[in-house]
């Protein structure tokens, strides 16, 4: 004889009744399929009988949230906490976790957002294995820039030949490149941006000071009473 099975938790759908019968459609979370548990039936090919049924009152199919109808996007957002009993929402979630099991960067690449401490510590990466350039590299990189404009100035006048300039004028303008580039780099600090001795909020992606919420773990909850096992992405603390 098979081992009792016992969910850890289910949710109990139609209820279609038949003489001295009834079949439950039961799910626990694992998949998006029923299983269709009997009670006091005849025997089938393969059927799941019920030692005990807890009935705990009855549920007025006009007034119950989730109607055996299509359910719209739109209807489902004024009962979010059971969204996730729906076949759509699940599979979503489940459609979710596939892809961010199949790319492992996901969380800290593609959906990675920009804040100051993010910046931060990238600028500060960035710094420790490409020191800033010095005062002294600047002014070396100007001095190229300006050796050679006088050089591309001396062709033009001299009415050298097309050639000549245009080669001229790519080192010019690659001397140029590389200047902006050192100036650029010039101006990156490490730590948080700071403007007046304060942290400089515009810098960061809500433009002000904001707070992190437990709302990833609140929104989690819902999804743990109707799938299996259940993680969130956002910080936690």
């Amino acid at each position: 004889m098979a081992e009792p099975i016992r969910p850890s938790r289910s949710g109990v759908g139609s209820r279609p009744v038949g003489g001295s019968f009834a079949f439950l459609e039961l799910n626990d979370g694992f998949c998006p399929a029923n299983l269709q548990v009997i009670v006091e039936g005849t025997k089938q090919r393969v059927e799941l009988r019920v030692e005990n049924v807890h009935h705990v009152g009855p549920v007025d199919p006009a007034k119950y949230p989730l109607p055996k109808t299509r359910l719209t996007l739109e209807f489902l957002r004024d009962i979010v906490h059971f969204r996730p009993r729906t076949n759509m929402i699940s599979a979503v979630a489940r459609i979710r976790d596939a892809l961010a099991y199949a790319l492992p960067t996901c969380a800290s690449e593609m959906f990675q957002v920009t804040t100051l401490i993010g910046d931060a510590e990238k600028v500060e990466k960035e710094l420790i294995k490409n020191p800033p350039p010095s005062e002294a590299d600047i002014e070396a990189a100007k001095a190229l820039v300006k050796e050679k404009g006088e050089v591309v100035a001396q062709l033009k006048s001299a009415k050298a030949g097309k050639a000549g300039i245009t080669a001229s004028v790519a080192e010019l303008n690659k001397a140029k490149e590389n200047l902006s580039r050192l100036e650029e780099r010039s101006k990156l600090k490490p730590g948080i941006p700071q403007k007046d001795g304060k942290i400089h909020y515009s810098q960061d992606i809500f433009a002000h000071q904001a707070f992190l919420t437990v709302s990833g773990q609140l929104q989690v909850e819902t999804y743990a009473c109707a799938v299996c096992s259940v993680y969130t992405f956002g910080p936690t603390f």
